[in-house]
């Protein structure tokens, strides 16, 4: 084995993607590596190296507003470049000016063709595409540690779950809403607020004095985007086909050119980001075998999202509703991140995790005749579309807009 090619700026939770894999990782390369090649020394090298970085344009806006304007300026200033465009304000702080000259280029490769089909393709998978983005990316997320500093920096792992989950809940339909990536619309805006207030994180995590940039690297890195990233396309694209649901190459191709898009929104490094299915899987491959697993506050945090239906619930109907939903869930979460890790995420175990596995011969032959009949098709789509705006309307209850520190 050639010697590793250490990054200039790696933290020390980053893990050496050569070294031997245990049982659960071995599972996991098998998963998601079959027929491809592992990442390079190269790519492993400069993967390392964006522990250390955040985003240099939204961060450069961050601290010039903190430093030189009021919270009501800079927002005002920030709104009206989200609505109206950089050019429609006169003497615009530079960095700002640089952070929207940015956001406003729209690249060539960009195509709303497929935009229009990854929003369709999302929207038709239901309950099952949002209960694997909930118990499946997001709970496995937690279970690292770099990850889930910020979170833990806060003092308050289990007040804000609720919240936390509304807002993910939210901005990924916002994104998937009818043009909503267009300059001005509801997904666009998403992306830019959730850019800034991970820059506004940034900017107040670097002085904490709990923070270690020598052990975590930069607070939300370029790693940990990319990470959500693939999470929310990749991750979503695997666990579906795994419980049945069927995607054509093109219906695949959407969603990751969905996210490379939104990726670039959020500030993540273009150079990074996947740009095919199968840079994708390579990708994912090197973030997961590269984490350091958290401690104790793993549980607490995975306990608290577990425990979100039960805590929005308020008549003995809605109690009971939630309960049968947390024992679903539970068992979609059992079945692809193990035992072990549920354990460590402090959720119990269930038996529904057979049920949901019993239940995938049945999707599995639905979708193979909802593939071949465009009404059917259309049908799906549109249900699974209004299932979604239900449960995000459920778990918003009417806030005016998320994506607040």
């Amino acid at each position: 084995m050639k010697e590793h090619v250490q990054a200039l700026n790696t933290p020390t939770r980053f893990q050496d993607p050569r070294r031997p894999p245990t049982p659960e990782m071995a599972r996991y390369a098998k998963k998601f590596m079959k027929g491809l090649d592992l990442p390079t020394e190269s790519e492993i090298s400069i993967f390392g190296d964006s522990f250390s970085r955040g985003d240099p344009l939204a961060d450069a806006w961050i601290d010039f507003a903190e430093s030189n304007l009021g919270r009501e300026e800079s927002k005002a200033l920030v709104n009206r470049a989200i609505s109206t465009g950089i050019a429609s304000i006169p003497n615009a702080p530079l960095p700002l000016q640089n952070l929207f000259h940015a956001l406003e280029v729209r690249p060539t490769w960009l195509s709303e063709d497929l935009l229009s089909l990854a929003r369709d393709t999302v929207r038709r998978s239901g309950p099952l595409g949002n209960w694997l983005l909930v118990n499946v990316a997001l709970m496995g997320g937690y279970r690292y540690e770099g990850v889930i500093q910020p979170l833990v920096m806060t003092g308050r792992l289990t007040k804000y779950a609720p919240k936390r989950l509304a807002d993910t809940t939210l901005f990924v339909q916002d994104v998937l809403s009818q043009d909503g990536l267009l300059p001005g619309k509801k997904g666009y805006e998403a992306a830019i607020r959730v850019r800034l207030l991970h820059a506004h994180i940034r900017h107040h995590l670097r002085d904490h004095q709990d923070w270690s940039n020598e052990r975590w690297g930069a607070p939300i890195c370029q790693a940990d985007m990319l990470a959500t990233l693939l999470l929310f396309s990749l991750s979503y694209l695997v666990t579906s086909e795994a419980l049945g649901l069927k995607f054509n190459s093109t219906e695949a191709e959407s969603v990751i050119h969905l996210w490379r898009y939104v990726g670039l929104l959020l500030g993540v490094d273009e150079h990074l980001i996947p740009k095919t299915e199968k840079d994708a899987r390579r990708a994912f491959y090197l973030v997961g075998m590269s984490q350091s697993i958290a401690g104790s506050d793993a549980e607490t945090l995975g306990r608290a999202l577990h425990e979100v239906p039960l805590h929005i619930a308020s008549s003995p109907m809605e109690k009971m509703i939630a309960k049968l939903s947390m024992n679903i869930r539970a068992g979609i979460s059992e079945l692809f991140l193990g035992k072990e890790a549920l354990q460590h995420l402090g959720v119990p175990t269930t038996p529904t995790k057979y049920a949901v596995g019993a239940a995938v011969p049945l999707i599995y032959v639905f979708e193979r005749i909802r593939s071949r009949i465009p009404i059917l098709n259309r049908a799906v789509t549109s249900l699974g579309g209004d299932f979604q705006d239900r449960q995000t309307a459920n778990l918003v209850k009417g806030a005016a807009r998320l994506y607040t520190a």
